[in-house]
C-alpha cells in the first residue's frame, strides 16, 4: 500500500506544493506516477522574509487549499526559508557517536546567537574518516517560529513530521561538489535571491529587491534606461556580495553561477558573467529526478526544483537535516507514554473488575466454607456419638446373653433359702445397673451387696435406705458391669 506524501515550499509570494507517493518502507527512488504540483498564491504582507504577519489568512487559503484535495490529516514536509535560520558547515575532530550530540550542543552554544529556550537545531553528517576528522552540517533556527509554522499547517488540516531550509535541500539536491564554490541566483524580474554555496552548504544569501523598481519587468525590455539601471543596481550589488566574501573566505574559488527562474534572471546572470565575476553561467538542473517528475520539472522550471529535490531525498530516505526532529520526538516519545499509560489504565480497570469479580465469588465461596464447616462439624458431633452409640450397642449385643444370665442369678438369689431378700426391679442401662428391693433387716441387703461383688459386679453402693415401721428395710443400689466376668 502506497503513502501519499506532500511536500511544501513556503516563500514571501506563494507556496508550493508537490503530491507524490511511495511505497512503505522503499529505499528506491520514488517511483509514483502520479506527481501534482500547485502554486498556491499568498496575498502581499501575509509572510515578510519568513515571518507570518497574518496566519488566519494563511490557514484559509492552505485550509481551502486542503480541502480541494482532501488533505485532512495528510502528513507534511516543510520547506522554509533561510531569513530567520542559520546553516554552515564545520570540520571537527572526528567524535564517537556517542558523543557527538553533547559535542555539537557545545558547538551550537558558541556559534548561535538564539537563546537556549528558543532554539532548534540539527545536524547533518557531511564526511566521516573515523579517528581522523569529521564534517558536519550544522542547521537550527527558533522554536517560536517552526512552532507558528507547525501550528497554522495542522489548523489548516496538515501534520508536519519534518522541517528543513529551501536552500539547504538545493544545494544537496541541484549536485555541487564538495569542493566546489557556486553563486545561485533565483527569482523573477521583480525581486530575486542570491545564495553563495560551498560545496552543498549555503554559506549566505542575500534579497535583492532595488528601491526603484521599473514597470513590467523591465530587464526583458532591450535598450530601455529603466532596464540599463536596474541592471546595473543589481550586478553592484552582487559585486559587493561577492567583494565582501571573497575578503572574508581568501580560498574562495568561485567561477560558476547557477540561475534559476524566468528570462530576467538569465539576463542578470550574462550580466555577471560578462563582467567577468565568473566563467560559467547555467541554469539549475536537477540531474536525479526520476523520469515520471521530468515532466513536472520541465513545466514549472524555476518553480518546483526546492519541493522536487525533498521530495526525492524523502522517497529515497536520504539523510537530511529535520529542525523538528526533536520537538517531533518528544511527540512521539508523549504519545507513546499516553498509550502506555492509557493501556496501563485499561489493564487496572480490567484488573480491578476481575478482582471485585473474584472477591465477590470467594466472599461468597467463603461464606458457603463457613456454613458447611459448621454443618461438617455438627455432622462430626453427631457421627462421634453415633460412634459411641454404635460401640455401646456392639457391646450389649456382645453381651447380651452374659448380662440376661447375671440379671437371672440376682433375681434368683431372693429365692436362696434365708435370704430375707424380695427384689421388686431391676434395670440395667449403659453396664449400670440399678436394683430396687426389700429385706428383713440391713444384713440381708450386706450380705446382697457381698454376693453381687462375688458374681463380678463392680462397685455396688446403696443408693437409697429406708426402715419401715415393721423393721423392714427398702433399699436401691447400683453396680458396675464387670469386665473380667462378664466380657
Amino acid at each position: 500500500m502506497r503513502k501519499s506524501l506532500v511536500v511544501f515550499e513556503l516563500t514571501d509570494e506563494e507556496i508550493r506544493a508537490l503530491w507524490f507517493s511511495v511505497p512503505p518502507f522503499s529505499k528506491h527512488s520514488p517511483c509514483s506516477t502520479q506527481v501534482k504540483f500547485d502554486r498556491i498564491p499568498i496575498p502581499a504582507g501575509v509572510v515578510e522574509q519568513g515571518n507570518v504577519r497574518d496566519e488566519n489568512v494563511l490557514i484559509d487559503i492552505l485550509a481551502r487549499y486542503g480541502t480541494e484535495r482532501s488533505s485532512e490529516g495528510q502528513k507534511a514536509y516543510l520547506a522554509i526559508p533561510l531569513h530567520q535560520g542559520f546553516i554552515r558547515s564545520y570540520t571537527l575532530p572526528w567524535i564517537p557517536k556517542r558523543d557527538r550530540k553533547s559535542a555539537i550542543s557545545l558547538l551550537v552554544d558558541e556559534e548561535i546567537s538564539i537563546a537556549r529556550s528558543d532554539l532548534l537545531f540539527d545536524y547533518l553528517v557531511l564526511a566521516e574518516e573515523k579517528h581522523v576528522g569529521l564534517k558536519i552540517l550544522l542547521g537550527a533556527t527558533r522554536h517560536s517560529l517552526l512552532d507558528r509554522y507547525v501550528y497554522i499547517f495542522g489548523r489548516a488540516g496538515y501534520k508536519v513530521t519534518s522541517v528543513d531550509f529551501a536552500f539547504s535541500i538545493l544545494g544537496q539536491s541541484l549536485g555541487f561538489e564538495p569542493n566546489e564554490d557556486v553563486l545561485y541566483l533565483q527569482g523573477k524580474s521583480e525581486s530575486f535571491q542570491m545564495a553563495l554555496f560551498r560545496g552543498s552548504v549555503p554559506e549566505s544569501v542575500r534579497s535583492l529587491q532595488p528601491a526603484q523598481r521599473p514597470l513590467s519587468h523591465p530587464l526583458t525590455v532591450a535598450n530601455g534606461e529603466s532596464a540599463n539601471k536596474w541592471t546595473d543596481e543589481l550586478e553592484n550589488e552582487i559585486r559587493r556580495f561577492l567583494l565582501y566574501h571573497r575578503t572574508q573566505h581568501p580560498d574562495l574559488n568561485l567561477k560558476r553561477l547557477v540561475w534559476n527562474g524566468d528570462s530576467g534572471a538569465e539576463l542578470l546572470a550574462q550580466g555577471i558573467l560578462k563582467s567577468n565575476q565568473v566563467s560559467v553561467v547555467e541554469q539549475a538542473r536537477l540531474g536525479n529526478a526520476p523520469d515520471f517528475w521530468r515532466k513536472v520539472l520541465e513545466e514549472n522550471l524555476g518553480w518546483c526544483e526546492v519541493v522536487l529535490g525533498y521530495g526525492i531525498q524523502i522517497s529515497a530516505h536520504r539523510p537530511r537535516l529535520d529542525l523538528w526532529r526533536h520537538p517531533n520526538m518528544a511527540q512521539m516519545v508523549k504519545r507513546k507514554y499516553q498509550r502506555i499509560v492509557l493501556f496501563l489504565c485499561a489493564l487496572f480497570m480490567i484488573g480491578t473488575i476481575i478482582w471485585v469479580s473474584l472477591y465477590k465469588i470467594t466472599m461468597s465461596l467463603q461464606q458457603e466454607v463457613q456454613q458447611l464447616s459448621s454443618q461438617g462439624a455438627k455432622f462430626e458431633v453427631q457421627a462421634k456419638h453415633q460412634e459411641e452409640l454404635e460401640k455401646a450397642w456392639n457391646k450389649v449385643k456382645l453381651h447380651t446373653e452374659k448380662i440376661g444370665d447375671g440379671i437371672a442369678q440376682i433375681q434368683a438369689i431372693q429365692a436362696m433359702p434365708g435370704a430375707g431378700l424380695k427384689i421388686e426391679k431391676v434395670i440395667y442401662k449403659q453396664g449400670i445397673m440399678s436394683l430396687s428391693g426389700s429385706a428383713k433387716d440391713s444384713g440381708s441387703v450386706q450380705t446382697l451387696i457381698r454376693t453381687l461383688r462375688t458374681m463380678g459386679w463392680e462397685q455396688p453402693a446403696l443408693s437409697s435406705y429406708k426402715l419401715t415401721s415393721l423393721n423392714n428395710v427398702e433399699f436401691t443400689l447400683s453396680a458396675k458391669r464387670g469386665r473380667m466376668r462378664m466380657e
